[in-house]
């Protein structure tokens, strides 16, 4: 076993604790964590790559984050997801458990597709393809055992069946689902979406967003509701 696996797996049996994040920044070559104080990371997760964790953020047990990954303030990710290659997701999302990201997929034009077969047998580089990195924006909810691919950028607000696969782009608000994923439904009239997405109270801080505890706690079902939210834009 070298250093470099011995202390992934040292970290990840002690769910990356604050004080060795620098160790694993001076032992691991490939590996460079900047995580908040405050973001939490289960026992048995493995970070690999340019790892960027805000504040609050939430990574439950058996989650696999490798490559340039970057998760915004106050995003869950339930047991068992991957996020693999350039991902980044915004702010306040809940990705279910057994969610996967793959920005990266096997390079299929040579006679092989296996990587391990290049490095190890032909001491050779076959280096993975992509189609672009995954965006997701803010206030994302993603089903259990979705599957999102290569350059697909899911819009603000937006959901994601169960076990749909987003091939394509998510527009904001949007409700998609199937496979390949296609959208069903949007959650509000476009009036509401269009003063939602020019609110963006994510951005608000947690005190303003305290103080309008009654704005979060009601129902936005009709066009009408596009005033009370642009009254706050004043």
């Amino acid at each position: 076993m070298t250093l470099e696996t011995l202390v992934e797996r040292s970290l990840s049996v002690l769910g990356y604790p604050s004080v060795t994040h620098g160790l694993a920044d001076w032992y691991l070559d490939s590996t460079n964590l900047e995580i908040a104080p405050s973001a939490r990371i289960a026992m048995g997760c493995l970070l690999r790559g340019e790892i960027d964790l805000r504040s609050h953020t939430r990574v439950s047990r058996g989650c696999i984050l490798a490559g340039d990954v970057a998760i915004g303030t106050r995003t869950n990710l339930e047991p068992n997801c991957d996020l693999i290659g350039a991902v980044t997701l915004g702010r306040y999302c809940a990705i279910a458990r057994e969610t996967t990201f793959q920005q990266t997929n096997h390079e299929t034009t040579r006679p092989s597709q296996q990587i391990r077969f290049y490095d190890e047998v032909l001491d050779s580089d076959l280096p993975p393809t992509a189609k672009g990195p995954i965006t997701v924006g803010n206030d994302v909810w993603i089903g259990t055992r979705a599957t999102i691919l290569s350059g697909v950028t899911i819009g603000d607000g937006a959901i994601v069946g169960a076990g749909a696969v987003v091939s394509s782009d998510v527009e904001p608000y949007a409700v998609v689902a199937g496979v390949p994923a296609e959208r069903i439904k949007w959650r509000f009239p476009q009036a509401v979406r269009e003063k939602l997405l020019d609110l963006e109270w994510w951005n608000w801080d947690e005190e303003t967003m305290r103080d309008r505890r009654a704005f979060f706690e009601r129902d936005l079902r009709t066009v009408d509701d596009a005033a009370e939210i642009a009254a706050l834009l004043e």
